[in-house]
């Protein structure tokens, strides 16, 4: 596996197994969620079990909405989402160094 493909697959791993209490902080269920971020609620709940595998769009979106509370910006901190690998990746993208 490439170095991004194992990237991504970290931290949408990470972010499924914490979707629960980040929708919990929120107030939010599955369909509220799906709603917000353009998936159904079946969806969400697949990803949240663990029978599908959240796809890099998504992950950006939830971040993306969760990241909007100052709560959850918190938890999501607390979390071993490897965003220094995430930035420098981007960074790469871009064509920085």
């Amino acid at each position: 596996m490439h170095k991004k493909e194992e990237l991504l697959k970290r931290c949408t791993e990470i972010l499924s197994k914490e979707l629960p209490v980040l929708r919990k902080i929120n107030n939010l269920t599955q369909k509220d969620l799906g709603d917000i971020i353009g998936v159904s609620r079946q969806t969400v709940t697949n990803i949240e079990s663990g029978k599908s595998e959240m796809k890099w769009t998504t992950f950006l979106a939830i971040m993306f909405v969760f990241s909007l509370d100052h709560s959850s910006v918190e938890y999501l901190r607390r979390l071993d989402i490897p965003y220094a690998e995430i930035k420098q990746w981007l960074a790469e993208k871009r064509g920085e160094k």
